[in-house]
């Protein structure tokens, strides 16, 4: 009887779960938080943040030349491939990389931080440092590398 009493209460809960607004998700990565249909970003992101955007929103501004993709991952992985001409600035070592990199940085273009996806957060702590840094027109892809490599786009190696 206990074993019956058990199965019939999970039959509810898993009923009830699914038709609640607020119910628990099954499956899926409980670490993120949804912004939009197309946008997901760690909890870490507030709304203090530079804008995040979506894959189709930077391969627009892909398409333009006056926006500068940064690549916050470790050299190895940027080498192994990246978004042709983006530059790599990792954050894990920005102290070592960023006198290099800094002339090539314009105030005047959209600069669009990215590393591996979703999971990864070097990408908005990057763009967080270059925000103190004085670059304003700044945006995270949140979907990174891992996305766009995904989605087959170009891409350039080292």
């Amino acid at each position: 009887q206990a074993i019956l009493i058990v199965f019939f209460s999970l039959i509810i809960g898993v009923v009830y779960n699914s038709i609640s607004k607020e119910g628990i998700t099954v499956k899926g990565n409980w670490s993120k938080k949804v912004v939009s249909d197309s946008l997901i970003v760690p909890y870490s992101y507030t709304k203090d943040d530079p804008p995040a955007i979506s894959l189709g929103q930077a391969m627009t501004y892909f398409q333009t030349h006056s926006t500068i993709f940064l690549d916050a991952r470790l050299e190895p992985d940027y080498k192994a491939g990246h978004i042709p001409k983006a530059l790599n600035l990792p954050f894990e070592e920005f102290e070592q990389y960023y006198p290099k990199v800094e002339p090539l940085l314009s105030r005047d273009k959209n600069i669009i931080t990215y590393c591996d996806g979703t999971e990864c957060e070097a990408s908005l702590f990057l763009a967080r440092l270059l925000k103190t840094k004085g670059f304003n027109n700044l945006k995270i892809f949140f979907g990174g590398w891992t996305e766009w490599n995904k989605s087959g786009l170009p891409v350039q190696e080292i």
